[in-house]
């Protein structure tokens, strides 16, 4: 349960800089093909990245629901 709990606690942390910063986070990551990107589709390659770090922060918190909820279920 510790390392479910710690992992799910570094996915939501991991995901809720990249949902609340997501320019930084593409350009932490995504740096070479945000460069090569036109103007007009960085907006939408910064958007993508923002969903990216929602369903992260999202799977974060369903692991660290699940592993509390089974190990309550158990005893």
């Amino acid at each position: 349960m510790a390392t479910n709990l710690l992992v799910s606690i570094l996915t939501l942390a991991l995901g809720a800089f990249v949902a609340a910063l997501p320019h930084r986070a593409a350009r932490t990551w995504g740096s070479q093909r945000l460069a090569r990107l036109a103007p007009e589709r960085r907006a939408s390659f910064v958007l993508w990245y923002r969903a990216f770090g929602i369903i992260l922060c999202l799977a974060g918190l369903l692991l660290a629901v699940d592993s509390i909820v089974l190990e309550f279920a158990g005893k």
